[in-house]
């Protein structure tokens, strides 16, 4: 058996030249690349939740520093106004650095973000704290979800994209397990160490090979296609590469030479097409002629040949977000966001532990949050073991359901027995605690729905820019869901904030059912021709 040696930075792979890898040698290194992007979203989410923990542990606290509730409501809520600055901002850098580099940067201000709150000593300090782990968060969505979506093939896309609700999930338990544990400084302090691990663990994975030849990077993209295949030799992956090559040539308006053909040719012969490719996102279709050639539809190509050899984050870059290629999908994910974040546990989130005691379950609520936090859990497993075969459509409609139903209960509850000249005397904590738990496990359900659907959207040109911009549309709906909370609480009391809840979840199921389309086994071309051509 003939072997050969190739190195990828300063690792060196061997790899067989005797036949194809298994179907577990190719997956694994797409399951290692996936890691790299949990870690970044358990850095994220446990910024998220760590101001549950916060607020319960400061509010009116008797030692240490203290918050009132004015204070808490921006603590909750000001960290989301600051995230799409940083989403904004993160487009730019993922296309100018690459995805890879731009997971490595994004994690200098969670580090500073955990010191900060650590080490706080006054509440301007928490604020300060806040706000940097805010546009930190910010800075990590464009580059974890363009990193997912590029480096996995379509056949195992939908369930590689929906690890990260499972880790999600897990990261908010883990902070809310440790809020119960220990004191809010410690759990700063722990959750210190995830950056530099992430680190670490990042700059062992290759970027992706479809932004190296967008940089004219040839030879780096195909030692890190050769990595993400399996650590196979060229050979193996020529056709694919091929096809690379052409997708980019087509975006880019590139001239860069094909594997194993004439640098004069531009079509890849038939015989080669028919070879079959194991990643099919970029397959172009066969004329009649016998050569296969990239095909994108045809006003999208149009606008290719508009934009020229602009840079990366031109102005007519920008321009091409309100093309119908772009501006189709940014119509379906903004109001997934919108419908994420106002059906009902988003905004109550950062201030769980007062409404389990309004729904009178005193001192036993910061344990409540722990089992929200399990449902959370289950219900994220429920989307990673099952996408690939329901689909995302047909989950987010169940999501939506279950959370109208439970936002229901909610609400009816609340009015008969607490609202004003309630029945008391027939008070039972454990109805509305169970229908939040519930809600908790259907918004996990749909929770990172959306970000499945950024990852596969977008066209490649607008991909950065696309995604930081849903990106940062997701953290002002947070923002506004979160700041808005004990407002509402105050003027509609508890059954008509639930009530509010129960209307968007209905609203949010009518749109999936209408909008949101099946994306599950779908290459990214056909994703992308599907919008263009009006879906």
């Amino acid at each position: 058996m003939t072997k050969r040696k190739f190195s990828l930075g300063n690792r060196a792979v061997i790899s067989s030249l005797s036949h194809e890898p298994s179907a577990f040698r190719r997956r694994l290194p797409q399951i290692l690349a996936n890691g790299a992007a949990n870690l970044l979203v358990l850095d994220l989410c446990m910024a998220i939740a760590y101001t549950t923990v916060l607020i319960a542990a400061t509010l009116d606290a008797k030692e240490d520093l203290s918050i009132d509730e004015e204070q808490a409501s921006w603590l909750g809520s000001i960290a989301f106004i600051c995230q799409p600055i940083g989403s904004l901002i993160s487009g730019l850098i993922v296309e100018f650095f690459g995805r890879r580099w731009s997971m490595i940067l994004v994690n200098i201000p969670f580090l500073a973000g955990w010191l900060l709150y650590s080490f706080a000593n006054s509440v301007e300090m928490l604020f300060v704290a806040n706000i940097t782990l805010g546009v930190g968060i910010g800075f990590m969505e464009a580059p974890i979800m363009t990193y997912l979506g590029e480096t996995c093939q379509p056949e195992i896309r939908a369930i590689i994209t929906s690890t990260p609700g499972v880790t999600c999930q897990i990261s908010v338990f883990l902070v809310f397990l440790m809020g119960n544990l220990t004191d809010w400084r410690s759990v700063a302090g722990i959750s210190a160490v995830m950056p530099i691990i992430t680190v670490l663990y990042v700059l062992l994975m290759p970027e992706t090979p479809i932004w190296l030849l967008s940089r004219g990077r040839y030879e780096d993209a195909e030692r890190a296609l050769c990595w993400l295949r399996g650590w196979v030799t060229p050979d193996l992956v020529r056709e694919e590469f091929n096809q690379l090559i052409s997708y980019s040539n087509a975006v880019n308006k590139t001239q860069l030479p094909f594997r194993g053909i004439s640098t004069l040719d531009t079509v890849l012969t038939k015989p080669e097409a028919e070879k079959g490719l194991e990643n099919k996102a970029f397959e172009g279709d066969s004329d009649s002629k016998g050569t296969q050639q990239m095909t994108v539809q045809q006003s999208t190509a149009n606008d290719f040949q508009e934009a020229g050899e602009e840079p990366h984050c031109s102005p007519k870059r920008w321009k091409e977000m309100l093309k119908p290629a772009t501006l189709r999908p940014l119509l379906v994910v903004n109001p997934c966001f919108f419908l994420l974040h106002w059906g009902g546990l988003s905004s109550i989130k950062p201030y769980m532990v007062h409404v389990f005691q309004e729904f009178g379950l005193g001192e036993a609520a910061s344990w409540t949050t722990v089992g929200s936090g399990v449902t959370s859990v289950a219900g994220g497993a429920c989307l990673f073991i099952l996408v690939n075969w329901v689909s995302k459509r047909k989950l987010s409609m169940v999501a939506m359901a279950g959370s109208a139903l439970c936002c229901l209960v909610v609400a009816i509850y609340s009015y008969v027995v607490l609202g004003p000249g309630g029945a008391k005397d027939s008070e039972q904590a454990w109805v509305p605690l169970s229908m939040v738990v519930m809600l908790a496990f259907f918004n996990s359900l749909f929770f990172y729905i959306p970000w499945n659907l950024l990852c596969e959207v977008f066209p490649f040109r607008t991909r950065g820019m696309a995604s930081g911009f849903s990106a940062a549309m997701c953290y002002v709906f947070l923002f506004a869901a979160s700041k808005t909370y004990l407002d509402m609480e105050s003027s509609m009391q508890l059954y008509g904030v639930f009530l509010f809840f129960t209307a968007v979840n209905i609203l949010g199921f009518i749109f999936v059912y209408f909008r949101v389309p099946i994306t599950e086994g779908k290459s990214l071309e056909e994703i992308e021709k599907y919008f263009a051509e009006g879906g």
